[in-house]
């Protein structure tokens, strides 16, 4: 299923077209495509609530399992979010981050027409983790953290947990709350910031960053660590972003020669298939 534009305004969903229950496409699937279209025509709001459950067994006449298994489609292609405790509702705008420049996270929403808000949630000293480059902490062995929340049409998308160089302490919070983390290191703090690397892998929520960002904690996201690189060659600061990750991507071109691997080798059979 592609994503296309859709409108923004809604208008009223169209009676269900009756399933064709003798035919080869399963009945799941007939259900998310005739969503899916009710989503492309306009029909739903972007964040727009979908109807519950129960009201789609009643509409299309099949049980919540096969609701289910289109939720789960339209989840799959990107049409939908699901809130914990609160319904499915319509995606939003699919967010990108480029990684062939550097770029802050903040400035990648921007540069896409989002006008991102944030939330800070806390912005003090604390003892350098054993992960963080010793170069960030001070005399005292400490250095700054900051926590903050992003939201986007007021949906939290993601929260970023930072360690930035002792020299932070001279930072308030109202310049911390009004700048990105790059803007902190460069506008105030008048470091020159030449390189990062950036690592990306998924992790479950969890209780904590779950219920910041409204998720269950068993729930999938995106976390792109960052460690960013002053001209001096030493750590300028260290991020963790916990990203949503319905709809968001990460963006990367490789280019060639392309070496290929002579051969493969084929999975040997399990134990347990040995035994079956």
């Amino acid at each position: 299923m592609k994503r296309q534009n859709r409108p923004r305004t809604p208008s009223a969903a169209p009676a269900a077209a009756p399933l064709q229950r003798d035919s080869a496409t399963s009945l799941y699937r007939q259900i998310a495509d005739q969503l899916e279209h009710d989503i492309l025509a306009g029909h739903f709001a972007v964040h727009g609530k979908l109807p519950s459950e129960h009201e789609l067994t009643v509409r299309f006449g099949v049980s919540r399992v096969t609701v289910r298994q289109a939720m789960d489609a339209l989840l799959a292609a990107g049409l939908v979010v699901k809130k914990q405790g609160k319904g499915t509702f319509v995606a939003g705008q699919k967010l990108q981050h480029d990684l062939h420049s550097m770029q802050g996270f903040y400035d990648s929403l921007i540069a896409q027409g989002v006008e991102p808000e944030t939330r800070l949630i806390e912005f003090a000293a604390v003892a350098r983790p054993e992960h963080v480059d010793a170069s960030l902490a001070g005399a005292d062995d400490q250095c700054f953290f900051l926590r903050r929340i992003y939201q986007v049409g007021g949906e939290p998308i993601a929260m970023v947990c930072a360690y930035l160089p002792a020299e932070a302490a001279r930072v308030s919070w109202q310049q911390a709350s009004e700048n990105p983390i790059y803007g902190i290191l460069e506008r105030l703090l008048q470091m020159r910031i030449t390189r990062a690397d950036v690592r990306i892998r998924a992790q479950p929520a969890g209780t904590r960053i779950g219920r910041e960002l409204g998720l269950g904690p068993r729930a999938a996201l995106l976390v792109m660590e960052r460690e960013s690189f002053g001209g001096d060659g030493k750590v300028a600061e260290h991020s963790s972003f916990y990203i949503r990750p319905e709809n968001y991507e990460f963006l990367l071109s490789a280019q060639g020669p392309l070496p290929i691997s002579s051969s493969i080798r084929g999975a040997t059979r399990s134990r347990v298939e040995q035994l079956a």
